[in-house]
């Protein structure tokens, strides 16, 4: 499985976002209950998700990651995540744009064409440098950064259900609670009808750090085209 290595022991996750825009003012107009619509209770990890992720490689850390989702999804009322078929082969950035795509279509919103080369180029600079990925322009845009995550499918969990009180997320706390969930309002934010997208991947001082960059502006020349995914069930979760 290509889940990523962390050090000895399990670094206590670390997370932070970047926003342009009050997402609030751009959130995509749909029928029924918005996607940006945050949920009443944060979920944190469970007990499972703890035993298995302290080596990231695991297939039990993937199942039980997947069956934290899943439960997630299902008290929403979203269907469950299922992962293409070649997830385990793909790179951690191809698999961030592939978690944050199927978040994203499995709630009606508008879902991405592939890596950016010139997102990725920026959400590499940031994760080699700890931070959040920034934009340089007028575009909407948001960013999420994660450090010490034992797996992408792991920080994609940290940053869409477990965001809110009680989360590793730095800038939601009792003091200030304005940045609860504000890493899962960049995945589902509204960037237009054809989003894009960057996402990085590196290992700094043995400890892992992981961005993604989400923009209205044209994603240009691709590092890695998303293809139509072909979703396998989970089974068993």
């Amino acid at each position: 499985m290509a889940f990523l290595r962390p050090t000895s022991v399990m670094v206590a996750p670390v997370l932070a976002i970047a926003t342009a825009l009050p997402l609030s003012l751009t959130a995509p107009q749909l029928t029924g209950t918005s996607p940006l619509t945050v949920p009443t209770d944060n979920m944190g990890r469970t007990q499972a998700v703890q035993r298995a992720c302290t080596d990231g490689s695991s297939t039990a850390c993937q199942k039980a990651v997947l069956r934290a989702i899943n439960g997630a999804r299902r008290a929403e009322g979203t269907k469950r995540l299922n992962l293409p078929a070649n997830y385990s082969r793909l790179k951690v950035p191809q698999q961030l744009l592939v978690l944050a795509h199927l978040e994203r279509v499995d709630r009606g919103l508008p879902g991405f064409t592939g890596l950016s080369m010139k997102l990725d180029k920026l959400a590499r600079q940031a994760a080699l440098s700890r931070t959040r990925p920034i934009v340089p322009s007028t575009a909407s845009w948001g960013s999420n950064w994660a450090s010490g995550e034992a797996s992408a499918l792991l920080a994609t969990f940290d940053w869409m259900y477990n965001d809110g009180p009680g989360s590793p997320n730095l800038e939601c706390c009792s003091e200030n609670m304005t940045g609860c969930w504000g890493h899962r309002l960049n995945i589902l934010g509204h960037y237009g009808p054809h989003p894009s997208m960057g996402a990085a991947f590196t290992i700094v001082d043995g400890v892992t750090s992981l961005t993604e960059l989400f923009s209205s502006s044209p994603a240009g020349p691709l590092h890695y085209r998303l293809p139509r995914i072909s979703a396998v069930p989970a089974r068993g979760h």
